[in-house]
């Protein structure tokens, strides 16, 4: 008689056009070291803790995104038959508000950028058509896929730079993605990892992460020589749901310190719970906090209506392709 190991089945709580927020796959290499609680992994649940005595928190706390949309793919063809793919294609970013003196949050400031992005190396420009205008941009790239993970970089570079400026105006801030684009490292950032892509802690670490609860985070550790880390539970979520349902990561420079980095931390494990997406309204709860979720929403709306969009680009086309009128004689 064959002896069977009894497993679990779990069902995820994304819908599942949108993944998993578990997509780590095989043994990787452990990138991280811990460096609080004398590099052993414990778990933390902080007392409250007052934001405005948080650096950069003195006026509430603000969370930024961004949304891109590829409205049109575009392919060109030199006179001497060298052919280039591009795409025309908008971004945008924005912030959600909470100050301390508001009883609900309010939208912030918004940036949006209407592009045309040529590879290859080949120039190109769209006539603007009423209303709708695309800034030409050229990059090397031959890959079939560079123009839009072009527009992919740049709107991360918008947010980072937003992110800056409201963290500068004194709102402790958080980014929906890792640091990677933000330069400053003076001021204390926090970037809001929701998805989980690799190992990041020793295997009897990383499996421990699980077993967080709502509102506590683990021990700090270092990615690099730029960043601190912390796991962070958000909501206790059903039986059924996997492992890492509900656990965020977050990232804070180093250049804060590690006392106001572990301060940011638990001001983070108190406060984002209380924005932890619901079912009902977000297919991503809930790790899409419900202000992301929100925000995300409002900057749809603001890039207006991609089948007008994508119509303003083929008349674009249309009017560079068509032949020059005249009178002959």
């Amino acid at each position: 008689m064959s002896l069977r190991t009894k497993t679990r089945i779990h069902v995820e709580d994304w819908e599942p056009a949108y993944g998993s927020p578990y997509l780590v796959d095989g043994d990787d290499p452990v990138e991280a070291s811990l460096v609080e609680d004398g590099g052993e992994l414990r778990f933390h649940r902080p007392p409250e803790v007052e934001l405005a005595d948080v650096a950069h928190g003195k006026l509430g706390l603000a969370f930024v995104d961004g949304v891109r949309r590829a409205e049109a793919s575009l392919y060109q063809v030199s006179e001497t038959g060298q052919t280039g793919r591009g795409i025309a294609g908008s971004h945008a970013c924005g912030v959600v508000l909470a100050p301390f003196d508001r009883s609900i949050p309010v939208f912030g400031p918004a940036v949006i950028e209407r592009v045309a992005v040529w590879g290859s190396g080949m120039e190109g420009a769209l006539p603007a058509i009423a209303s709708w205008s695309w800034r030409s941009v050229v990059i090397e790239d031959d890959a079939p896929d560079a123009p839009l993970r072009e527009l992919q970089e740049r709107m991360r570079l918008s947010e980072a730079r937003l992110a800056e400026e409201i963290s500068a105006e004194g709102f402790l801030t958080v980014v929906d993605g890792p640091l990677h684009h933000v330069r400053s490292r003076d001021l204390p950032v926090v970037g809001y990892i929701k998805t989980h892509h690799r190992t990041l802690l020793p295997p009897q670490h990383h499996a421990k992460v699980p077993e967080l609860r709502s509102g506590e985070r683990t021990s700090l550790f270092a990615m690099g020589s730029d960043r601190y880390s912390t796991y962070l539970r958000l909501a206790q979520t059903p039986a059924l749901s996997g492992p890492w349902s509900g656990i965020v990561r977050l990232e804070i420079p180093q250049s804060a310190g590690f006392e106001t980095a572990a301060r940011i931390a638990d001001a983070m494990a108190v406060a984002l719970p209380r924005f932890a997406g619901v079912p009902h309204r977000d297919p991503r709860a809930p790790q899409n906090l419900q202000p992301v979720g929100a925000l995300e929403s409002h900057l749809r709306h603001l890039l207006g209506s991609v089948e007008l969009a994508r119509r303003a680009v083929r008349e674009a086309v249309t009017r560079i392709e068509a032949p020059s009128s005249g009178n002959g004689g």
